[in-house]
């Protein structure tokens, strides 16, 4: 395949940040260690979408058991935001 001027801007650019506008990507923020679940909750106060994978694990003592969430991947939250919430996201002191 011969790439032209049109070819090449025929689409969005894949892997850039150029292309659409307001098309929405999934993007890995890295945060501060053990700020995940708090990163993720004021996300969603904003109102912009993301996902932290967690598992439910059960803590066994001797008087008691207790059901926890643990982060699989730590440190690391995906979002899914436009390039407008993106520098917002970039903005917060634990990212």
């Amino acid at each position: 395949m011969i790439l032209t001027k049109e070819t090449l801007s025929a689409g969005p650019s894949i892997g850039t940040g150029e292309g659409v506008a307001h098309s929405k990507r999934w993007y890995v923020a890295l945060v501060r260690m053990h700020h995940e679940k708090k990163v993720a909750e004021r996300l969603d106060k904003i109102g912009i979408e993301n996902f932290v994978p967690v598992q439910q694990e059960v803590h066994q003592w001797s008087d008691r058991r207790k059901v926890v969430e643990s982060v699989l991947l730590p440190m690391m939250v995906f979002v899914h935001a436009d390039p407008k919430e993106r520098k917002e996201v970039l903005s917060f002191s634990t990212v």
